[in-house]
């Protein structure tokens, strides 16, 4: 079996670890952070991998930070068109529905800037798409005059008819929050199907990297919902793909029925792996901040640890695929965020506020 796999993984593996080699170091992120201004920076991009991206486009006098963010979507989706061909037979199925999270993100994004919770000009810097039929969709969702209109443009039957189940909620709540997490309940049990038909090492090693991806997102749904004093049944029908939800559904049951946010962070301190986290959330409370301010940013991190440990030791399985693509997508927030940054004249402390290190 260890052949085998030795065989069909051979060459992934080798390139993604390649490919890894040439993701920037927190040592780069902290020396870019620290441009003294715009010009500092793009000269010390100049000797980096992202002149050929974005060169052309940093030494002009007003850089166009639109199609910036163009250059940088494009050159992930290159890679991943690039080393997608690399994909063994067995592991093609899954790869495809992991390929369908960023088609959906898409979708996300534009249900949030129709609702007003992101401007709508800046959606469309905010998208990555994988094909030319991806594209052409995504295109169509864009001429929405509404979420309701929105739905009505969507191609695919199950997904149409999960949004249209939570119509009312989002009415209801005046919440985007059902039709996202909607879109995510679609997605989760299109993966989580195809990870029951993986074997071996390759389900074994996704579920612990997806699984984590999955908990974090059920603690998500849970603490957003107790912020906005959601009824715990309606938390419960929420919650995501818990089959393979690292946490034990006690845990999340006393998560759903606990009194406020501050008991909540302290059962996530005793009784889950994200210990960090909480005390991370707790310190929110105590600086009088909003108490799930950073909770992105803090999960990302854990993704991004947890992406890592893929590269340990032997990775002939497809972990390694979704897992460097992970802390790629992870490199492209971290320019933007940068690159945004020295534009607007923000110091390199808010800069390395804003950041994940990969």
């Amino acid at each position: 079996m260890m052949l085998r796999d030795a065989r069909e993984y051979g060459s992934l593996n080798v390139h993604m670890r390649c490919k890894r080699t040439e993701l920037f170091t927190a040592g780069m992120y902290n020396l870019l952070a620290s441009a003294a201004d715009f010009n500092n920076l793009r000269q010390m991009l100049a000797n980096t991998k992202y002149d050929d991206i974005i060169g052309s486009e940093m030494v002009k006098k007003y850089p166009n930070l639109i199609e910036i963010d163009r250059r940088l979507v494009q050159n992930f989706v290159d890679q991943y068109n690039l080393y997608r061909k690399f994909i063994p037979k067995r592991s093609k199925s899954f790869i495809e529905t992991f390929s369908k999270s960023y088609f959906l993100n898409n979708i996300k994004v534009i249900i949030s800037a129709l609702h007003g919770a992101n401007r709508f000009e800046d959606a469309r810097g905010m998208l990555i798409s994988l094909s030319e039929a991806e594209d052409a969709e995504i295109e169509e969702l864009f001429k929405s005059k509404d979420v309701e209109d929105l739905i009505s443009r969507i191609k695919n039957k199950d997904l149409k008819d999960l949004l249209d189940s939570a119509i009312g909620e989002y009415r209801f709540l005046d919440l985007v929050y059902p039709l996202i997490i909607a879109v995510d309940q679609y997605y989760y049990s299109a993966i989580c199907e195809e990870i029951s038909n993986l074997k071996g090492e390759d389900k074994t090693k996704i579920k612990s990297l997806l699984g984590t991806r999955i908990g974090l997102q059920n603690l998500e749904i849970i603490l957003r919902s107790k912020n906005f004093n959601i009824a715990p049944i309606i938390v419960k029908k929420w919650l995501i793909a818990t089959k393979y939800c690292p946490l034990k559904s006690n845990v999340l049951n006393d998560l759903i029925n606990s009194q406020d946010l501050e008991e909540a962070f302290n059962i996530i301190q005793e009784k889950t792996p994200h210990r960090d986290l909480a005390t991370r959330l707790q310190e929110n409370l105590e600086n009088e901040l909003p108490p799930l301010e950073n909770f992105d940013r803090i999960a990302e991190q854990i993704m991004v640890h947890k992406a890592n440990t893929v590269f340990r030791g032997v990775s002939f399985n497809i972990s390694i695929f979704p897992a460097f693509f992970i802390l790629k997508e992870i490199e492209i927030r971290n320019m933007r965020t940068i690159i945004l940054g020295k534009f607007h004249k923000r110091s390199t402390n808010e800069v390395l506020d804003s950041i994940i290190l990969v």
